[in-house]
C-alpha cells in the first residue's frame, strides 16, 4: 500500500510539471506543419472520377519528423466531383480536415451539386451486414455510436462473401483504411512528449482504451479523481481549449465511458488486428475498436435516408461520407448531405461559394454521445480533432 501511495503522489508531480508540454508540443508542431504545406503543397485538381486512382501529392520530405498526423486524399472510385472542386492531401497542421477547395471564375452558385455519392460507398447504420447488427446488439448501450462502429468495422473487416457480393465493398475498405487522424489523442504524440511520465507512453492501446470505470473508486484513496493519465489530459485539455479541469475530465471519462460499452461486443468483428509492439491478440483487437471509434466520431453526420428500397420508408440514420467527412468547419457552413432517390447522397452548396473558398460543414451540428456535456472548442478538439483555427475566438 504505501508504495502505490508514493507512486501515486509522483504521479500528481509529473502531472503538475509536464502539464505545459501540451500547449508546446501542440501549437509548435502545427506551426511547422503549416510551413510545411505553405513550402511544399501546391493545390491540384482531382482526376475524372472514371479514373481507377485518385491524385494525391507527394509527402512532404519531412513529414515523417512531423509530431501530426498527416493524410493522404483517398476517395472511393465512382464518386462525381463539381468540375470547379479541386482536393488536396489535407496537411498535418489541418488534422485530417481541409482539402476541399472551389477553383474557377464565378465560383459555384448556391444549389449546385458538388459532389455525387453512391449511397453503397458510405458507411451508415442502414446499410449493414446481419453480423454488425448482431455485435451491436450485445453492448451494454444501445446508441448512434455504437452502431456506427460496427459498421465501419464490419465494412473495414469484410468477409469473402461480402467482398464477392459487391464490387464497392474493396473499394470501401481502402477509403476507412485511410483515415489516420480522428479526436485528440487518437495519435499519442497529442499526450506530449514520448519521454513525459503519464502520457503517450502510459496508455494502454490509446487514451480512450485507458483506464476502467472503477477509477473513482480505486484512485479516491489516493486524493485523485481518475486514472493518472486522464488527469494529466485534463490538464492538458484546460491549456489548450481553456475548458475546466473538470470539464476535461468528464468529457475523456463519457468517451471512456461510451468505448467500454462496445469493446467487448465488437472485438470479434476484427479479422485482422493492427500490428503493435505489444499486447496480446485481444487487446489488439480492443484497441483497434478504441481508434476506430475515436475516427468514427470525428467523421459522422446524421440524414434522411430511404429505408427500403421501394423509397417509402425514410429513416434517420448515423452515417460517414466520403468527401464529407474530411470539411473543414464552419458556423456558416455552405454545403448540405441530401439523399437522391435512395441510390445516391448528394453534397449540395447551401450559398454561393466564391473562388478559393473551402468547402465546409459546420461539426457542432453533429451528433454526439448522450453522456457527452462538452462544447466549443473543447468538443472541437475532442471529438473532431479540429485545429486551433477553427475553435471559438472567445473561452467556452
Amino acid at each position: 500500500m504505501y508504495h502505490s501511495a508514493v507512486k501515486c503522489l509522483m504521479a500528481v508531480a509529473a502531472i503538475a510539471a509536464t502539464c505545459n508540454a501540451f500547449a508546446t508540443t501542440t501549437s509548435s508542431s502545427w506551426r511547422l506543419a503549416q510551413q510545411r504545406i505553405d513550402n511544399n503543397g501546391d493545390v491540384m485538381p482531382l482526376r475524372a472520377a472514371a479514373e481507377d486512382d485518385s491524385w494525391s501529392s507527394p509527402a512532404p520530405a519531412d513529414a515523417s519528423s512531423s509530431s501530426a498526423v498527416s493524410e493522404k486524399t483517398v476517395l472511393p472510385a465512382g464518386i462525381v466531383l463539381h468540375e470547379k472542386l479541386v482536393l488536396r492531401d489535407p496537411n498535418p497542421e489541418e488534422r485530417g480536415k481541409g482539402g476541399v477547395e472551389v477553383v474557377g471564375e464565378g465560383g459555384i452558385k448556391a444549389l449546385e451539386v458538388l459532389a455525387r455519392i453512391p449511397r453503397d460507398l458510405i458507411v451508415s447504420t442502414l446499410d449493414v451486414p446481419d453480423r454488425a447488427i448482431e455485435a451491436a446488439s450485445g453492448a451494454r448501450n444501445l446508441t448512434w455510436a455504437t452502431d456506427l462502429t460496427a459498421a465501419t468495422l464490419a465494412a473495414l473487416h469484410p468477409t469473402e462473401e461480402e467482398l464477392a457480393a459487391s464490387a464497392s465493398t474493396k473499394a470501401k475498405k481502402e477509403w476507412i483504411s485511410s483515415w489516420k487522424a480522428g479526436g485528440w489523442a487518437t495519435d499519442g504524440i497529442d499526450l506530449g512528449p514520448s519521454d513525459v511520465n503519464f502520457g503517450s507512453k502510459d496508455v494502454t492501446g490509446s487514451l480512450l482504451a485507458t483506464g476502467t470505470d472503477n477509477d473513482h473508486n480505486i484512485y479516491a484513496k489516493f486524493r485523485m479523481p481518475c486514472h493518472p493519465v486522464l488527469l494529466r489530459s485534463s490538464l492538458g485539455l484546460k491549456v489548450l481549449t481553456q475548458c475546466t479541469e473538470e470539464e476535461g475530465r468528464e468529457a475523456l471519462v463519457a468517451r471512456g465511458f461510451t468505448y467500454r460499452s462496445m469493446r467487448d461486443a465488437l472485438e470479434p468483428l476484427i479479422l485482422e488486428s493492427t500490428e503493435r509492439p505489444k499486447g496480446s491478440k485481444r487487446e489488439k483487437r480492443c484497441w483497434d475498436v478504441a481508434d476506430t471509434l475515436s475516427r468514427v466520431l470525428s467523421r459522422g453526420t446524421s440524414l434522411q435516408l430511404e429505408e427500403s428500397n421501394d423509397g417509402e420508408v425514410i429513416a434517420l440514420a448515423y452515417a460517414i461520407v466520403p468527401l464529407h467527412e474530411r470539411l473543414e468547419h464552419s458556423v456558416q457552413e455552405n454545403s448540405k448531405l441530401v439523399a437522391n432517390n435512395g441510390d445516391e447522397i448528394l453534397l449540395v452548396a447551401t450559398r454561393d461559394i466564391d473562388e478559393g473558398e473551402a468547402i465546409t460543414r459546420d461539426y457542432n451540428s453533429s451528433p454526439k454521445l448522450l453522456n457527452d456535456k462538452s462544447e466549443g472548442s473543447l468538443r472541437l478538439l475532442l471529438q473532431f480533432g479540429l485545429p486551433p483555427k477553427a475553435w471559438p475566438t472567445s473561452p467556452n
